[in-house]
């Protein structure tokens, strides 16, 4: 067995976190089956003097994935469905664009991110919306696909809500409650919740509180309900209930002398099931992260480090990211939890516990992820033509715009000032400011969102029949999918 240095990882955890703001990390690692560090550092809330463990509550975003992967394997051995079964079947509202994706999708196919629309896809539908989980799962059909069915891969949000609905169709249970009876509870994950509302009807405290970098300086932000999209990201955990998680897949689906999911299951869900390009920025941050094989499992990446086969997944969510990760060849594993979005302080963290527990030469992963590009990223200010006036008055911009999938955005004319609103997302309202011609920057309410611009388009008529708009994308939401041009309804 590989000496495990316990004080050298302290030491990168505490210099990755000065080094890239970030207040709080959480982090559980696993070696040969067992826990042998488990432990917390900084504050919960910058600014305040609050004690972190591995206990401490964070939302761990798409590392929910694995949960539906698991818990439809666990129908799959009681035979209640096939993977190979149409979704339609168990969800007959299912469309997408083409006819042809939408007959044709199996239950499969909604965990490998094959389905053909872009990447990410519905962010604009769920993000912070009041829209349920069955209508957002309703409006795919008008998203527009980016590649044809089973050609590409292009990574997913929506399928795994889709999975999820498809285990509620099979069970009568939700997402939320199958996965807390059958693999959360037996688990022993006490404070682990599958969406944000279960975690505050439980009244726990000692919960990190998500950062985000706003005009340069690190800054509190409230937490963003996810529910609607929940089997994909909206699970609450600690880094010490994420390692008796991993404890169970490395164990071959046992826990505690108790059978969770079959060793046949277990390697299912861990094996290749679909390609991906591996990003080329990855691997300017170091030779040791090139992989061979880059692929998904379902609700895993499966990929090789240094010739080690490795199972992991990433999450991130408003203010918060994190990653876990398995070496199963060595039975061996790492949690990493932060409340900051620089996913920089993680991966530093989560690669020196790798090295040490492949008995890899260690590398000063600090250093070298001061080099992510995707990190020291610049938003570009749009240039701006100096002395031009709107072609209309204000009140001729007013009115009801229609999005073919997200719905109506309405534009008012408030205090002598126009105001976007997306009718159904309460952060997406913004105040807009002339920069040239018939366009205006946005700047949202929410300081969290980027600022944009929005251009009016005006007809032949001389009115205005349509926006466009020009806004950086967030995490889990690509503006770019929305029409190219947002039609006036009213």
């Amino acid at each position: 067995m590989n000496v495990f240095y316990a004080n050298k990882l302290r030491q990168t955890i505490f210099h990755a976190m000065q080094m890239f703001s970030t207040p709080a990390v959480s982090v559980s690692v696993i070696q040969n089956g067992e826990i042998i560090f488990s432990e917390g550092f900084g504050t919960r809330t910058l600014g305040k003097n609050e004690s972190v463990d591995d206990q401490t509550s964070y939302a761990i975003a798409s590392m929910s994935k694995s949960t539906v992967s698991a818990s439809l394997a666990i129908l799959h051995e009681q035979k209640a469905f096939d993977w190979e079964d149409p979704v339609s079947k168990y969800l007959p509202e299912f469309r997408l664009y083409d006819d042809f994706a939408s007959k044709e999708i199996r239950v499969l196919d909604l965990l490998i991110h094959n389905c053909g629309l872009r990447s990410e896809s519905a962010g604009t539908i769920w993000y912070g919306s009041d829209y349920s989980r069955t209508e957002i799962i309703r409006k795919l059909r008008f998203l527009r696909p980016v590649s044809s069915f089973r050609s590409n891969q292009a990574y997913q949000n929506v399928c795994f809500l889709a999975a999820g609905l498809i285990i509620q169709a099979i069970t009568g249970q939700t997402w939320d409650d199958f996965v807390t009876q059958n693999i959360f509870s037996p688990l022993h994950m006490l404070r682990t919740f599958p969406n944000i509302a279960s975690l505050r009807l439980s009244g726990i405290g000692n919960i990190a509180t998500p950062h985000a970098m706003i005009d340069g300086k690190l800054s509190i932000i409230p937490y963003r309900d996810h529910d609607n999209v929940g089997p994909a990201a909206s699970v609450h955990s600690t880094s010490h209930d994420l390692a008796q998680y991993l404890l169970m897949f490395l164990n071959h689906g046992s826990f505690e002398n108790r059978s969770i999911l079959s060793p046949e299951s277990i390697d299912f869900i861990h094996k290749p099931h679909m390609l991906y390009t591996q990003s080329q920025e990855e691997t300017i941050i170091h030779p040791r992260m090139r992989s061979t094989f880059p692929t998904f499992g379902l609700g895993w990446r499966v990929q090789d480090y240094c010739g080690m086969k490795s199972v992991g997944h990433s999450g991130g969510v408003d203010g918060m990211r994190g990653r876990m990760e398995m070496l199963p060849e060595i039975n061996s594993g790492v949690v990493v939890l932060t409340n900051s979005e620089d996913r920089r302080t993680y991966y530093s963290t989560l690669y020196t516990a790798l090295d040490m527990l492949a008995g890899f030469e260690p590398v000063d992963w600090v250093e070298a992820w001061k080099k992510d590009p995707e990190s020291n990223k610049q938003l570009s200010v749009p240039e701006k033509i100096p002395n031009t006036n709107p072609s209309l008055a204000l009140n001729q911009y007013t009115g009801i715009y229609q999005d073919s999938a997200y719905g109506e955005l309405s534009v008012k004319q408030e205090n002598n000032n126009l105001v976007l609103r997306f009718s159904h997302t309460p952060a997406f309202t913004a105040d807009l400011e002339h920069w040239h011609y018939d366009t205006f920057r946005i700047t949202w309410r929410d300081p969290y969102i980027p600022k944009g611009l929005v251009t009016f388009l005006i007809g032949s008529n001389g009115k205005v029949n349509a926006l466009h708009l020009d806004q950086p994308r967030l995490l889990d939401v690509d503006f770019s999918e929305l029409d190219d041009a947002i039609r006036k309804i009213n």
